[in-house]
């Protein structure tokens, strides 16, 4: 049954002289509306069959539109608005004028918010006009209004016919007057609002419409989605007109025979007499057109309509057998088109039409089917932004999504958080992309209060049952979705209900009813689950519905990590449908308002407040959709046909066609051998005749080739598109593959025989050595390099000699766990102090410098550094590096050397993983291959500067000035991690924009064994392990080649390899605990000498517990630092009792008085009540508690004295309860109290 429309009899809004009033509907959440027609499947009339059979609703010859220029009033407090300006008379002459659509914000007026979860007015539903905190920006802008005019001609021969005006959007709610009198009120952003306004407009004559759009109304709280805050009108007004006797709604479905070959298209439609006469029977007719516009043979029905008194209605359903009808899919969206004719049997009074795709889902078990065929859905999230415009989308703008999602293997878009503009469903029918169709609902920010709350149940049903009846005539909409982060109350099981009624052919998903046997929806759905997790419910047979996630892989900044490894397992398991990445788009909003500083704004960009900062930054693409470093990754991760190496060398590779309904005729395949950027072998491939499903082995005809010595192969097998596709041109690549050869020929080691000699001063203070147009420098004092001079010239600036890296300016808001503990333990800024340093010449034209240094951090963290350079003759320096932490065991950002030389050298060429940045968990996009660029093209363009450029697999990079001199680095052992940018991580964090950055005074390089991957922690999990660099100790090296002039073969200059050598030794701790030797780790090796300082302090910490969340809230996260992370007992898919143990070894016996407990931020789930603390000398024998008590129920650390000082290696605490009697525990940081 459909939701009443609450309507209200009142005619004309008697405004008070004055002031004017707070209108009552806008604190009134079951007020859906006044005077507003019942939602309808989006339509139009059309007065011929032509027309109709086209399908283009504003090009209907009923239709008028209304977008343009309209005059334009704002105001900060709905107390000033011109009350009376809805009067023809009322001059608006000096008024703004301003285009519709239009977000207002966009055009200057009042200020654009952004929030993921939260109110920008007080909390105190449902009213929005209650004193917020002086420091909200809506303390000032209380409830903007926005007073639109302008004036409109109905044409005459509409006279004597219904006339109607549509609203395809308003945020938030809207007043209607035309000519002077009222018409009506809605709410409800994004769904159309419709009104019968036959009675208001003149035929032939011209008219007034007067529009007043509120910022905020009850039904704002239904509508906190993660986006900007923007209002107006946004979407399409359009006038149209429609014979007295009309089809109201019609509903188009599609249902398959067994075989899935004939099918049965059944229309129901309602007709009403909305005239003021009665009407004579009529004949409702419906005829199928194929994608060519004919007529289908056969298919064709027709039933009586009776008569009809004023405001009848009559419903009917038409059957019509087709067979073997083309079925869509998203591979395959073949389209038809059912027109409707209502007339007296002879001449038709209106034509309406939909596109009708063939197609029936199903749900078999565990599996998603359409057609009979299991489906795996790919694809994101996609929010209704452009930079600049806001929330306001051209069609040009939507086909460019779905050509860039279709070019980058998505077959999946979620329609975050709400209904999209009408054309967006009509183009994923047309292009092929599955829809999961969610409604206009969010209350985020009161989740699991609203979603329960009798007065807004009726609004939450509505906006399902606007989302459903709008589009439900959609092939591309295959589920429907209720809403997002509501909580799972009463009310959306009315919605669930509401929704089954009107449309039992698609099933329905809702995401906060979680997974298991209580959820009611068809489909279990989770956000953000570890890849393990998703893998260990996919085999559990206790789960009976397929597993959707609806948000995965957010991809905030510089993130997304793991999508390739998530994909792994949706290929794996047939239960898991599949997901969407959260999300699409960077959804940045221009900030044009301050002159020369032009900046795409996150949270605070325009002084909003609140505000949730960088959040907004997320997205595969930027904001014009050109890609992001993460969009190579989704579209491999995502690719439709599996290569794999049977065996690379011989050219045996397996293809498996992944597609669902297609082979592979439609593309073309070719294949090429590379190393270092030269192609040596390549040719066609002879794509096999794979149907769905299948696979099977090709072999190449790879040749012999002349290798280079040194030089690692690939063999690289693409398929690209055949012919041109309405989404993507002829020779468009969507899948690839790249594997590495054997070894062809060693590479040649660098020997000092035959190059000049080179000559070494040593003193107290500097050891120099001196070769032919090149000169180094270290200073003892320093530990480091300071001076590398190539032709005189110094390539490095001041303070930049090779020094450990460990840290990186942090991506916003992924890197915020690990980030913590930089802080916490000193990383930033490390005393770095030098323990021993000497030279020692080996032969007349190679010399060995050996450095050992000690980094101090902070709470006892350190690390010791042993540095061994060897020069030779030709400028060559072969550097290797022996790093031991010591502390507390933390992630840290990479474990390399930094370098900062003169910004001259400005042009990077290199052989690794590229073009664009990637990193260990988001790589697999990016092939090996040769790339050049600028340095400054190297530096991503992230709104909020941080971290960036890093490529993996790197074996040379080079960094030259304009005239090729410069320097070249190379790893001969294995690939390292390298980036060359323009700024430094500690010039790089500090500005809030990247247009807010000075300019460069140095290029920097960084060379790294390892390098943290990206993860995406800021709504998700962490890296997956092994993609952390934890403070281990490890060993690595490279090469450092001076160019004093430019080189024509940088690739054999690099590839050289160096000579056996003796190689610095891990640290280990001296028989006094704080200063041992180190030596050369390799047998016979000549000496090498050098100290390691040991600072005392505490060991490192490990936790276990009774259980845990295996997606981020291990028993570590208690003791790693971060008050942001936390320890969770195990929540899904079941929740064990209390009591829950958490145990910390310490590492070591220690004094303490008494432990802080940090309870976990915003989140009362798992904060502890009752609690007991023991400790124990051995982790077995506990004894009895050292303290128990109660925690309050708050945020911030909170203190638990013992009665006297412990001395103990093991502290247990005992969660015996949680705040609100839920069966969880958690603990967001555990700490000792020493003192």
């Amino acid at each position: 049954m459909l939701a009443p429309v609450l309507l209200m009899a009142t005619a004309v809004h008697a405004w008070a002289a004055g002031a004017a009033p707070i209108p009552p509907e806008i604190e009134d959440p079951q007020c859906l509306g006044v005077n507003k027609l019942q939602a309808h499947a989006t339509s139009m009339p059309y007065p011929t069959l032509q027309e109709a059979a086209a399908a283009d609703r504003h090009a209907s010859a009923w239709a008028r539109s209304l977008n343009g220029v309209w005059k334009f009033h704002w105001v900060a407090r709905p107390e000033q608005r011109p009350a009376d300006f809805w009067k023809p008379a009322f001059d608006v002459a000096r008024w703004a004028d301003l285009p519709v659509p239009a977000c207002w914000q966009v055009h200057g007026y009042g200020t654009p918010y952004y929030k993921n979860i939260g109110y920008t007015f007080r909390i105190d539903p449902p009213h929005v006009m209650s004193e917020p905190p002086r420091e909200y920006t809506a303390y000032e802008e209380r409830n903007p209004v926005g007073s639109y005019r302008r004036d409109f001609d109905v044409p005459a021969a509409w006279s004597g016919r219904r006339i109607y005006l549509a609203f395809d959007g308003v945020d938030s709610a809207f007043y209607l007057w035309i000519n002077g009198a009222y018409v009506g009120y809605s709410v409800n952003s994004k769904n159309a609002a419709e009104f019968d306004v036959t009675a208001h407009v003149k035929p032939g004559a011209r008219n007034t419409i007067a529009v007043e759009v509120w910022r905020y109304c009850a039904g704002s709280y239904l509508e906190d989605q993660d986006k900007w805050r923007l209002s107006g009108i946004t979407r399409n007004v359009t006038l149209w007109t429609a014979p007295a006797v009309h089809v109201r709604d019609f509903f188009v479905r599609t249902d398959l025979d067994a075989g899935y070959r004939d099918a049965v298209l059944e229309v129901t439609a309602k007709v009403k007499n909305s005239g003021n006469s009665p009407s004579p029977a009529r004949k409702l007719s419906v005829v199928l057109l194929d994608p060519k516009g004919r007529p289908v043979a056969g298919a064709a029905a027709e039933l009586p309509v009776p008569a009809l008194a004023p405001g009848g209605k009559h419903e009917a359903v038409l059957r019509v057998p087709v067979t073997a009808p083309a079925k869509w899919t998203a591979e395959t969206p073949v389209l038809y088109t059912t027109v409707l004719a209502l007339g007296d049997g002879r001449k038709a009074d209106e034509y309406l039409s939909c596109r009708t795709g063939f197609r029936k889902v199903e749900i078999k078990g565990r599996i998603f089917t359409v057609n009979g065929v299991p489906v795996k859905l790919k694809g994101a999230n996609r929010h209704e932004h452009w930079a600049d415009t806001g929330h306001v989308i051209s069609e040009a703008r939507m086909i460019r999504d779905i050509e860039v999602l279709k070019q980058g293997n998505c077959n999946h878009v979620r329609t975050c958080h709400y209904s999209d503009d009408p054309r967006w469903y009509e183009l994923c029918d047309e292009y092929g992309l599955w829809l999961v169709a969610e409604a206009n609902v969010e209350c985020h920010g009161t989740y699991g209060v609203l979603d329960r709350d009798p007065r807004f149940t009726s609004a939450i049903v509505d906006r399902n049952v606007a989302n459903t009846v709008n589009f439900r005539n959609h092939a591309s909409v295959i589920m429907w979705s209720l809403g997002n982060e509501n909580g799972g109350g009463s009310s959306f099981v009315k919605a669930l209900e509401a929704v089954r009624a009107l449309d039992p052919t698609r099933p329905v998903h809702y995401q906060s009813w979680d997974i298991g046997k209580d959820n009611p929806a068809d489909v279990d759905s989770q956000m953000y689950t570890h890849p393990d997790e998703v893998a260990r419910i996919a085999q559990d047979p206790s789960f009976t519905k397929p597993y959707y996630m609806c948000e995965y892989a957010h991809a905030m900044n510089n993130s997304m990590g793991s999508i390739g490894d998530y994909n792994d397992v949706f290929d794996r398991y047939p239960a898991i449908m599949g997901g969407a990445i959260w999300e699409w788009q960077d959804q940045g909003l221009w900030n044009l308002r301050q002159p020369g500083r032009p900046y795409l704004a996150y949270g605070g960009g325009f002084g909003e407040v609140p505000n949730d900062w960088y959040f907004i930054h997320k997205g595969v693409v930027w904001h014009d959709r050109t890609p992001k470093p993460h969009y190579p990754e989704m579209k491999r991760a995502y690719q439709w046909i599996g290569i794999e190496a049977v065996d690379a060398a011989s050219g045996r590779i397996r293809l498996r066609n992944k597609y669902q309904f297609i082979d592979l005729s439609a593309f073309r395949g070719s294949w090429e051998v590379a190393g270092d950027g030269v192609v040596v072998d390549q040719g066609k491939l002879a794509v096999p005749a794979l149907g769905p499903g299948q696979e099977a082995v090709v072999a190449l005809p790879l040749k012999k080739f002349k290798a280079k010595p040194g030089v690692e192969y690939f063999l690289r097998v693409s398929f690209a598109l055949a012919e041109d596709r309405p989404w993507g041109p002829k020779g468009l690549e969507l899948a690839a593959a790249q594997f590495p050869l054997p070894a062809a020929l060693p590479a040649p080691a660098i020997n000092p025989a035959g190059m000049k000699p080179v000559e070494l001063s040593v003193d107290p203070n500097w050891i120099i050595v001196t070769g032919s147009g090149f000169e180094l420098v270290v200073d003892r004092a320093a530990g480091t390099i300071t001076r590398l001079a190539a032709g005189g010239a110094n390539l490095l600036v001041e303070n930049g000699g090779p020094r450990l890296h460990l840290w990186r300016a942090p991506h916003r808001n992924d890197d915020d766990w690990a980030d913590e503990g930089w802080k916490r333990y000193g990383l930033r800024a490390l005393a770095w102090r030098t323990l021993s340093s000497r030279a020692v010449r080996l032969t007349p034209a190679s010399v060995r410098i050996e450095l050992s240094t000690f980094g101090e951090g902070k709470r006892n963290w350190g690390v010791n550094h042993a540095a061994v350079y060897t020069v030779y003759g030709d400028g060559t320096i072969v550097a290797d590096h022996a790093v031991s932490p010591r502390g507390r065991r933390i992630a840290l950002a990479r474990v390399g050397i930094r370098m900062s030389f003169d910004k001259r050298l400005s042009r990077v060429a290199y052989v690794g993983r590229g073009p664009m940045e990637n990193y260990a968990d988001r790589q697999r996009g990016s092939d090996v291959g040769f790339y050049e660029s600028s340095v400054a093209d190297q530096l991503t363009p992230y709104a909020k500067p941080m971290e960036c450029g890093n490529h993996e697999d790197v074996a040379w990079m080079a960094l030259t000035d304009a005239k090729g001199a410069g320097l070249v680095a190379s790893s001969p052992d294995k690939p390292m991690q390298a980036s060359a940018l323009p700024y430094a991580d500690e010039i790089l964090e500090p500005p809030p924009y990247s247009v807010d950055l000075p300019p460069s005074r140095a290029t920097v390089l960084v060379l790294a064994a390892k390098t943290l991957g990206v993860g995406s922690a800021s709504c998700g999990p962490r890296p997956m392990d092994p993609y952390i660099v934890w403070s281990d100790p490890v060993r690595f090296g490279y090469c450092l080649n001076i160019l004093s002039k430019p080189v024509k073969d940088v690739s054999s200059l690099a590839r050289r390899v160096p000579p056996r050598r003796p190689l610095p030794a891990l640290a280990g701790p001296g028989s006094d605990g704080t200063v041992a030797p180190w030596k050369a780790e390799e047998p016979g090796a000549p000496p090498l000498e050098g100290l390691f300082a040991y600072p005392a302090g505490l060991g490192e910490w490990k936790a276990t517990a009774d259980s845990f969340q295996p997606d981020g809230n291990e028993p570590d996260m208690a003791v790693d630092g971060d008050p942001h992370s936390f320890w969770h007992s195990r929540w899904s898919p079941d929740a064990p009792a209390h009591p829950h143990e958490l145990v910390v070894d310490l590492g070591k016996t220690v004094e303490f008085n008494g432990v802080r407990y940090t309870a976990r931020h915003w989140n009362e789930n798992g904060r502890i009540a009752d609690y007991e603390v023991y400790v124990s000398a051995d982790g077995k024998a506990w004894g009895t508690p050292v303290a128990k008590g109660r925690f309050e129920n708050r945020d911030g650390r909170q203190d638990v004295r013992f009665a006297a000082p412990a001395r103990a290696r093991w502290l247990k605490l005992v969660a015996l309860s949680e705040v609100n009697g839920k069966p969880y525990a958690s603990v967001a940081e555990l700490d000792l109290i020493q003192r």
